[in-house]
This record gives structure tokens, C-alpha cells and sequence, in this order.
């Protein structure tokens, strides 16, 4: 699964050959093939670990006890920045990638990408609208509008830094976002 993360985000799925997964891994092509009937059903199983791997994530943050929903989406953007610097602006979000590559070509790719990022975004407005009711985030605006905003805000930076070779757009969309979603004044 290791070598499946490393060679979808370097090449995407069409770039990536089985053959390639299994050199680098050193595994034999019929122990893949117990495994796993196609490439496509590799890539959903590694797609499906990344995918739990980031739910993860989200849960750490936004179930965190000690903190304000605002605070828990801060913060998790402020991580998403961190990995993302920590990595070298050379992974993004590999539902995004291959949301790009696949979602119009594969029905079975499109139906699970869409029903990830349908899910994300779902976990990102309950906790606005939570903020929402404890006037930690602004209220002027649905919280299904604001999570849709948070999502494209994080993979249109994401887009911008990997093709530009930078992190200055994941960076700023911490202090964004942050803004966008704080309350005004009163």
C-alpha cells in the first residue's frame, strides 16, 4: 500500500503501472494479484486507506473537547499546512488528484470520490454549523456555503502550490479561512 500512496501521487493513476508497485515494493506479481483483482481495485483499496487516514483526522479535530468549532477548524487547516510544508509542497490530497484524473472517466471512481469529498464537506459544515449556533463562527452565511468555500479554498491552494512548486497559497488560506469563518465584532 506504501508504494500504491508514493507512485498515485507522483504519477496519478494512469502514470502508475502495477509492474512499477511491485518492483518497488518487492513483492511478487501473484501475491498482488491474491490481493487484488485489477489496478483499479488496487487504487480504490489504497484511495479507501487515505481516505480513512484523513477521516481520522478530522475526527481528532473535530470532536476535540478543549476547543471551540472555530478553533477545531483552524486548527486542522493550521495541520493540513503543517503536513503539507513538512512534505515539501510535493503531495496534495490524493482524492483531489484523482478526482481531477478519474471522476469524469470511471463511474466506480467518480461515484466513490464524489460520495469522499460529499462526505468531508458534510463533516466541515456540521462543525460550522455548531459554531454557528454558539457564535464562534459567523452567522451571515449558510454553513453549507461556508464548508463548500473551506473545501475549495483547500484544494484550489493545494492546485496552485503543487503546479507553482510553493506553499504560499496553503498558507494562506490558514489565514483566510480563519477570517472568512470568525464572527464579526459585535
Amino acid at each position: 500500500m506504501k508504494q500504491g500512496f508514493k507512485q498515485f501521487y507522483e504519477h496519478g493513476f494512469a502514470g502508475t503501472s502495477v509492474d512499477t508497485v511491485l518492483v518497488e515494493a518487492g513483492v511478487p506479481k501473484g501475491s498482488f494479484y491474491h490481493h487484488f483483482s485489477s489496478k483499479e481495485s488496487f487504487a480504490l483499496a489504497v484511495l479507501h486507506l487515505y481516505y480513512e487516514r484523513q477521516q481520522e483526522r478530522r475526527k481528532k479535530w473535530f470532536s476535540a473537547p478543549d476547543l471551540s468549532d472555530y478553533e477545531m477548524l483552524t486548527g486542522y487547516l493550521d495541520e493540513l499546512v503543517s503536513d503539507f510544508t513538512r512534505n515539501g509542497a510535493k503531495r496534495g490530497c490524493l482524492v483531489g488528484k484523482l478526482s481531477l484524473e478519474l471522476a469524469n472517466s470511471s463511474d466506480v471512481f467518480g461515484s466513490v470520490l464524489g460520495t469522499m469529498l460529499s462526505t468531508w464537506q458534510a463533516a466541515v459544515e456540521q462543525v460550522i454549523a455548531r459554531g454557528q449556533q454558539a457564535g464562534t463562527i459567523r452567522k451571515d452565511l449558510p454553513s453549507a456555503q461556508l464548508a463548500d468555500t473551506v473545501l475549495a479554498a483547500i484544494q484550489g491552494a493545494l492546485i496552485l502550490d503543487l503546479t507553482q512548486r510553493r506553499i504560499q497559497a496553503m498558507r494562506s488560506i490558514s489565514t483566510v479561512v480563519s477570517s472568512l469563518l470568525r464572527p464579526p465584532p459585535l
